[in-house]
């Protein structure tokens, strides 16, 4: 395949993505105020009970000098795996949108979650590894993922208009494309993690 082939094959892309996010803008607001609001929520409930959680279950919290940055690497790995493999299966109709909706809020309640309790039981360290690591990486992750999943909801229209053999190809395209975004997200995380030496990671 050839340079020019390739641009064009990208742009081509890049089109597509923009045009399901203006076809589906409704839908990206909710999405985006809902992840907010839940967010906000787990950062609230953290720092109001952070006593009795962290006493019960450590949320997603892990401590790195035990669990080792390959094994933490892989388990968010999987976690983000698992999420697009759902949204996957609800963007083929749009009567389950609101599972959709339900596992992207209680990923964004978590993520606000965690980093409450790691700020408030770790201190200095649990401050800059979030800022700096988890929370960015971690957000960026349900970006993703919601474009993600903005984009198969158009592709399922678009087979439902047009029918024919492209579409499918368009979601295995789209499906790869957004597993390497990931795992290329999670191996920047363990690099970040490494370099600042980390002691405890969240895992969602």
């Amino acid at each position: 395949m050839t340079n020019k082939n390739k641009n064009r094959q990208i742009r081509e892309l890049g089109n597509f993505i923009f045009e399901s996010i203006k076809i589906n803008k409704f839908m990206l607001i909710i999405f985006l105020v809902i992840s907010i609001i839940t967010l906000f929520t787990g950062i609230i409930v953290a720092a109001k009970t952070h006593s009795s959680i962290m006493a019960n279950d450590n949320f997603g919290l892990v401590d790195i000098t035990t669990g080792g940055l390959t094994t933490t690497f892989f388990t968010r790995l999987l976690s983000m795996m698992f999420m697009v493999l759902i949204l996957f299966g609800c963007s083929f109709t749009i009567y389950v949108v609101p599972i959709s909706i339900i596992f992207i809020s209680y990923r964004s309640y978590l993520l606000g979650l965690n980093i409450c309790l790691m700020i408030i039981n770790y201190g200095f360290s649990g401050a800059l590894i979030s800022i700096i690591v988890a929370f960015p990486c971690q957000l960026i992750a349900i970006g993703v993922m919601i474009l993600f999943y903005v984009t198969m909801l158009k592709t399922n229209k678009d087979y439902k208009a047009w029918g024919g053999c492209r579409t499918p190809y368009q979601r295995l395209k789209i499906l790869i494309i957004t597993i390497i975004v990931l795992l290329l997200l999670c191996l920047l995380e363990s690099l970040l993690l490494a370099i600042f030496s980390a002691k405890v990671i969240l895992v969602i």
